[in-house]
């Protein structure tokens, strides 16, 4: 008897469980199933709008940059000491402008040198000529041997030669000295100097950066699937929101071959009017999507329910509360992602109490 009164009571308190486990999970209220929520309301004869099912003209924005499509770094052909740069960075150059200047001193001695070389065997070469005449007239007259008259234009040949490794010679020391005076190779704009005067200029290092202003394009790397279908050629829009500028770039160059990782190709475009552009400006391009079939309302229309989005759909003459899914703005139009369909009603102005 003890045992059934023990059962019992277990029973009795494991119901007791349930029941409360039951009550704090509210079952015993009168709970609305998740979805459609009805709004408790009057008659409404506020404006009303069907939803319909639009045209949507969406496109990808892919970020880039402003590159120049000729751009070089200048550096020294000769090893020389900086003497004097006449440029800074921003500065406009013209092609042939002295950019910098290294020092001459020891190149202008090497020019000297091979001038005063070329004269000592000139002078050398005007008497073995003189010396080869007379002794070619004393050997046709039998009064000198062969040998003497193969040393004579031995000697001779041998100052015309050195004469022209001479003149080489002072050719090279002036293309050295003229290597000193370093000039722009383009006409453009400076980036950036490199060196300042008294720094050594090693032939290969860079000395100055130099872009030209006149010839830059926007670089994108674009998805492959939307990159195959681009053609040399094509308008696309593009935005530099720094110059608060959006125009219409030509596709001028696609590179063939794709990159592995991000799964992508470059593309470069060149805008038809360049002002105030400059290397290294973030820019957009706005490729467009194949158009597609959506939902787009008034933002006004739509609610915040915490941190929910929702309208008023009016329903067998009842108001309900219809949670949605929210895309992107376009055209000033809320895109509807899930949660409408077309023909539904919309109660726009209702405001509940």
């Amino acid at each position: 008897m003890q045992g059934k009164s023990k059962l019992f009571g277990s029973i009795i308190a494991l119901l007791v469980i349930i029941v409360a486990v039951l009550y704090m999970a509210g079952s015993f209220s009168n709970k609305q199933a998740a979805g459609n929520k009805p709004v408790l309301a009057t008659r409404y004869e506020g404006k009303v709008a069907t939803v319909e099912l639009t045209a949507i003209k969406r496109s990808e924005d892919v970020p880039g940059t402003v590159i120049a499509k000729q751009n070089t770094q200048i550096s020294s052909r000769v090893m020389a000491q900086v003497e004097r740069l006449n440029v800074r960075a921003g500065d406009s150059v013209v092609q042939g402008d002295v950019l910098i200047t290294l020092q001459q001193d020891d190149f202008k001695a090497q020019l000297a040198q091979s001038d005063a070389q070329i004269k000592a065997i000139q002078a050398s070469l005007t008497q073995a000529d003189k010396q080869l005449k007379r002794v070619t007239d004393l050997y046709s007259q039998g009064l000198v041997s062969v040998s003497d008259n193969d040393e004579a234009k031995a000697k001779f040949d041998n100052l015309t030669a050195s004469l022209a490794v001479a003149k080489q010679q002072q050719t090279q020391a002036q293309v050295a000295l003229e290597f000193t005076r370093i000039k722009a190779p383009i006409s453009g704009v400076v980036v950036e100097r490199l060196v300042e005067p008294g720094d050594t200029a090693v032939p290969g290092s860079p000395l100055l950066a130099l872009y030209n202003p006149q010839q830059l394009q926007l670089e994108f790397n674009v998805r492959e699937r939307q990159a195959i279908s681009l053609t040399l050629g094509q308008s696309l829009t593009v935005s530099l929101p720094s110059l608060n500028i959006t125009a219409v770039a030509v596709v001028s160059e696609i590179v063939p071959i794709a990159d592995s990782a991000a799964r992508s190709m470059l593309i470069r475009l060149e805008l038809p009017t360049q002002s105030n552009l400059m290397p290294g400006l973030y820019a957009q391009l706005h490729l467009p999507l194949d158009t597609e079939q959506g939902i787009l309302i008034e933002p006004s229309w739509v609610h915040e329910y915490g941190q929910l989005a929702m309208v008023y759909v009016i329903n067998e003459q009842k108001i309900e509360r219809r949670f949605v899914r929210l895309g992107e703005v376009i055209n000033a139009k809320q895109h509807i992602i899930a949660g409408l369909n077309a023909g539904d009603t919309l109660a726009v102005d209702f405001k509940p109490k």
